[in-house]
């Protein structure tokens, strides 16, 4: 087996090692699996230390980011159900 063969399968293994930790967290598998084919290796290590991603969004009450699935700021306490929430609850 040559050296750029070996090179080659030891960069899909870490490809695809990278994808699936940043899959965990919540990225995107893709954007990383060409990362870490690209980077292998470097890019695994930086998909470890990702944090998990949790979506915000925004009070229009007080400008302050809270998590997506709150239904009052926690800031402020403004009602944050808009119009998408109610229709998904009939």
């Amino acid at each position: 087996m040559s050296s750029k063969t070996a090179y080659s399968i030891l960069a899909l293994i870490f490809a695809v090692a990278t994808a699936k930790t940043a899959s965990d967290k919540g990225r995107s598998p893709a954007l990383w699996f060409v990362a870490g084919a690209l980077l292998p290796g470097i890019a695994l290590i930086v998909a470890l230390f990702l944090e998990e991603y949790r979506p915000f969004k925004t009070c229009p009450n007080c400008a302050r980011r809270v998590n997506a699935d709150a239904r009052v700021c926690r800031f402020c306490g403004y009602e944050l159900i808009t119009y998408d929430d109610f229709r998904a609850a009939l």
